[in-house]
């Protein structure tokens, strides 16, 4: 399955970059697009819980993130950071800064594809109980309000004391 995300992949960004025939550049620019996505993703992530906490977005992160929880899954690790390493011929990825800030020791590229999977599992859980939560506390205040209604329209049926 791996085998053919990076072939599909490079296939894609070729047809894609149409105009840059050299391999190299092409992975720079991949790379420079990639960090570009991955820190957007981390910066929505923290805007959509501060500064604007709209379900809709939260909702579209959460869609995106699930999105490439799944591809980091079924592929062993992400296939634009594999196309990257393979046309620049190294094995650095966006992962090595955060690694050398903790000063975490990773011995093999596996380590990296483990650490990004874990990272990747981990944010699509929390961000997932999240939303359920949300979920949950729109349901709950729509069930209150429609029990209320129909309290108030027939009034043979009483609402508990402990109603709101």
């Amino acid at each position: 399955m791996q085998a053919v995300a990076i072939e599909w992949t490079e296939w894609a960004i070729h047809t894609g970059m149409f105009w840059e025939p050299d391999e190299k550049k092409k992975a720079r620019i991949v790379r420079g697009l990639h960090h570009l996505f991955v820190y957007a993703m981390f910066t929505l992530i923290l805007v959509s819980h501060t500064i604007y906490p709209a379900f809709w977005l939260q909702t579209a992160i959460l869609i995106v993130c699930i999105l490439v929880w799944i591809q980091h899954v079924l592929t062993g690790g992400c296939v634009v950071s594999k196309v990257e390493q393979k046309w620049l011929g190294t094995t650095e990825s966006f992962v090595d800064p955060i690694v050398d800030l903790f000063h975490i020791k990773l011995a093999e590229d596996d380590d990296r594809t483990g650490f990004v999977t874990l990272g990747s599992t981990v944010a699509v859980l929390f961000l997932s109980l999240e939303w359920i939560s949300r979920v949950i506390h729109m349901l709950t205040g729509l069930l209150v309000r429609a029990r209320q209604t129909v309290s108030t329209l027939v009034p043979g049926i009483p609402l508990l004391p402990s109603s709101p």
